[in-house]
């Protein structure tokens, strides 16, 4: 199973769900989605034009994933997959479809709601799976109970999501990515609205990653030097000091170094709900990362700075904590 493409959907972390009635109208709303930061959709099978909107895409879109949405039959999943298909989507669990997908190494992501359902799917050697309708079968809190017994599992929630509850869900471990059909609305694709599905993209990429300003590093010369800057603050603002081996802290919004770190002359702490996805997003916008800066926990990126400097401060990234 091409595990690239499955890699890649957990860093873009939002799966768009389209329904469309005409295959003229799949370009434009993928090159609407790439505008806004989104590199995938999943077509779905629910219109009659599914299969030439597959194709008109992948040969139109370079590099733009596509998805094979609410398939049902075993005939559908070749065919979408004849069509360009990257990867496959089931609202349920068909076991035949998932061994045709798996003999021939195409990515399947079936529908499991319950327990015996995903112990189907793991006896599969499955490990992403799409739960759905998830806000009708319990939402975030499901999709954490559910993980529990099973750990090596993820899910791609789909049902009943939108902007106003995407918080929920983002940053959670046992979320793969997130679908729904807010980031391309029916009426918005037929009228051709495209500056608002790409402006809706824009804003669901920047509530997935949640990025916070959380302190200001201020680079010295030593120990002392920062006691004394630390003292001054603390004086002015009543903010409490708290003394480490390396820096002392000021209330939690500055961070006095004993020595002169990263940055010439300090450096901004920014938290995210996803390192991983947050360095996917920075990375197409052009910045590189410091190597030497990375700081793993758990298998994991914990803490990582950019290269670049930003009025000579640099700027590191921060996995926010559960």
């Amino acid at each position: 199973m091409d595990n690239q493409v499955l890699d890649t959907l957990e860093k873009i972390g939002l799966v768009p769900l389209a329904v469309l009635d005409e295959a003229e109208t799949a370009v434009p709303l993928a090159r609407a989605l790439r505008a806004g930061g989104i590199d995938t959709m999943e077509i779905t099978f629910r219109t009659g034009c599914t299969l030439d909107a597959i194709a008109s895409v992948k040969r139109r879109v370079p590099g733009f994933l596509i998805g094979a949405g609410t398939v049902l039959t075993e005939r559908q999943a070749q065919d979408a997959v004849r069509a360009g298909a990257d990867y496959i989507v089931m609202p349920g669990f068909d076991p035949e479809i998932v061994d045709w997908c798996r003999k021939n190494g195409v990515p399947v992501i079936p529908g499991c709601a319950t327990a015996s359902e995903i112990q189907a799917a793991v006896k599969k050697g499955l490990s992403v799976l799409k739960f759905f309708p998830a806000e009708s079968s319990g939402g975030v809190r499901a999709c954490a109970a559910l993980a529990g017994p099973f750990r090596a599992v993820k899910f791609l929630p789909t049902g009943g999501i939108s902007l106003d509850n995407l918080s929920d869900y983002a940053g959670r471990d046992f979320i793969f990515a997130i679908g729904g059909s807010w980031l391309c609305g029916k009426n918005d694709v037929k009228a051709g609205s495209w500056d608002r599905i790409t402006a809706c993209a824009k804003q669901s990429v920047q509530t997935l990653l949640g990025y916070e300003v959380v302190h200001v590093g201020l680079n010295t010369g030593s120990a002392g030097e920062a006691g004394t800057i630390a003292d001054q603050i603390a004086g002015l603002f009543g903010f409490p000091v708290r003394r480490g081996p390396a820096s002392t802290f000021v209330g939690t919004g500055f961070e006095i170094n004993h020595s002169v770190g990263l940055g010439t002359h300090g450096h901004v702490a920014i938290d995210t709900n996803s390192v991983a996805r947050a360095e996917y997003y920075l990375s197409k916008a052009g910045v590189s990362f410091d190597e030497g800066s990375r700081v793993t926990a758990g298998g994991k990126t914990a803490v990582v700075y950019l290269r670049q400097e930003f009025g000579g401060f640099a700027i590191h990234l921060r996995q926010r904590k559960a």
